[in-house]
């Protein structure tokens, strides 16, 4: 959902779906249940074919191919009042919507592209004419490219270029099978930029990258891990390039309108409310799936949610050891929880200045800023990502209000502060996510990785953490789901 480095080349058209409602209020009523008292206290058990655990794009999704392969015969489960996941719109008025999880689209994800093409959902081109700002070792500069020198620029040429050719060594969705792969699990990436980089600036930059892309710093973030986050998505550039780049395209009407569909057309077999408490896979006989509201017997479990996550569900026989180390190391990640703000305004002003809006920092506390204006330009719009953990004075709701206007300020002008509204997603007080972007440190991948998606007995595994393409993205997603209900398809006919 994060990017860094914008460019301005010309524009890579990835994908114009017409066709469609473009707001969320064109979907009409949702055909979704919710559990009531009644329910709980009165439910009998129902047997399904499949449980589908999580409601977010990967578990719809995984709905959505089973009912397609003819698997007819079961349910997706979601904790929350709401579908959508890490995705999440909020309305800012006038009729639009501003995404406050993940949101962006580009060239080469064919996985999502085709499900928004068979929704009739659309897509429109992000807003990039003109200067991006940089704030990079504290320098403020603005224009294509930050203000640098070219023994600067040069040094972080090759680094770059060593890290993608090292990325390109690794087997696609497999990097626990590269050789050296313990070795380079081993390191950090702070260890190899060390070792790699000859001035400040190329360390500074992948801060700025690691922050926005992993949500985390350098130093704490596995090598090989960064490795199988740029393998999975093509290179370095599709990962840090907005234009161009995986932040290209937008989705008409917010990207949760994505899974809003999905679950419309999925109807009365999406159950919210439904926080799942205990799974059992005793192998003589089904499948017991408990929730908070009733339970159901399976055949099959998909669980489509990020690992650290099913650290709340109580398997019964226990998962697999590997499967429990990789569960937990995740959820004591030292990932920065990330907040996700938008700053209203009448209208995009900085526009009429030559600036797109984009603003990217090694040590800032807002770590981005984009325009996520509607694309009518009706309204402006500044979206900020940052992290309470490094800017305590933020900590407070409306202290956080006020402090982004005047950091606005400084790069945008005071015409910042004449802020019209503010909304927000405090991803690390949702009580369903452990955060919305989910590094990994040293030695995890390497020792239990190839259980992030091998079943664990008749428990299949879903969720963007665990796809071999755009690992991390809404397209991973979109692609472990349809992969995880193909298993099941598969495991079914036996």
């Amino acid at each position: 959902m994060c990017v860094s480095m914008t460019s301005r080349y010309t524009r890579r058209r990835f994908v114009r779906v017409t066709g469609g409602a473009t707001a969320a209020a064109s979907i009409g009523a949702p055909g979704w249940s919710r559990a009531s008292a009644a329910e709980e206290k009165t439910s009998a058990v129902r047997h399904v074919n499949a449980v589908v655990i999580g409601a977010g794009l990967s578990g719809l999704m995984a709905g959505r191919e089973l009912l397609r392969l003819g698997v007819d015969s079961f349910v997706v489960l979601e904790a929350r009042e709401r579908v959508g996941g890490r995705t999440l719109n909020m309305p800012i008025g006038g009729g639009h919507v501003v995404e406050v999880g993940g949101e962006w689209i580009g060239p080469g994800q064919r996985a999502i592209a085709a499900l928004i093409d068979e929704l009739g959902i659309g897509a429109f081109d992000h807003y990039y004419d003109g200067d991006t700002t940089y704030d990079i070792e504290g320098r403020i500069s603005r224009g294509l490219l930050p203000d640098v020198s070219l023994t600067e620029a040069a040094d972080f040429g090759k680094v770059a270029w060593q890290l993608d050719r090292l990325a390109k060594k690794i087997p696609i969705g497999e990097p626990w099978r590269m050789q050296d792969a313990a070795a380079l699990d081993q390191t950090t990436l702070g260890n190899w930029l060390a070792e790699h980089a000859r001035t400040s600036f190329t360390p500074s930059v992948f801060r700025l990258i690691s922050r926005a892309v992993w949500s985390g710093y350098p130093e704490r973030i596995s090598l090989l891990w960064v490795l199988h986050y740029l393998r999975s998505a093509g290179g370095l550039l599709p990962v840090i390039l907005n234009d161009g780049g995986a932040q290209d395209q937008r989705i008409e009407g917010g990207s949760q309108v994505i899974s809003q569909r999905m679950a419309s057309e999925l109807g009365d077999r999406v159950l919210l409310g439904r926080a799942v408490l205990r799974v059992e896979d005793r192998s003589s006989k089904r499948m017991r799936v408990v929730t908070s509201a009733e339970t159901f017997t399976a055949d099959r479990v998909i669980v489509a949610m990020a690992p650290s996550d099913t650290a709340r569900i109580v398997f019964a026989p226990a998962l697999p050891q590997a499967r429990q180390d990789l569960v937990s190391g995740w959820a004591r990640l030292p990932r920065l929880p990330l907040v996700k703000a938008a700053m209203l305004y009448a209208r995009p002003f900085w526009r009429a200045g030559g600036l797109n809006g984009a603003m990217q920092s090694d040590r800032s506390p807002i770590q981005l800023v984009f325009d996520n204006s509607p694309e009518d330009a009706s309204m402006g719009v500044l979206s900020c990502f940052l992290s309470v953990v490094e800017c305590p004075h933020l900590a407070d709701r409306k202290q956080r209000e006020e402090g982004l206007k005047e950091e606005l300020a400084r790069y945008f002008g005071p015409k910042a502060l004449d802020a019209t509204g503010y909304v927000e997603k405090d991803w690390a007080a949702d009580p369903w996510s452990t955060g919305c972007i989910t590094p990994l440190t040293p030695g995890l991948l390497s020792a239990g990785g190839e259980h992030l998606r091998k079943p664990s007995g008749r428990i299949f595994w879903a969720g963007t953490e665990s796809a071999k393409r755009w690992c991390g993205y809404m397209d991973g997603a979109i692609s472990a789901g349809a992969r995880a209900a193909g298993e099941v398809h598969a495991s079914l006919r036996g």
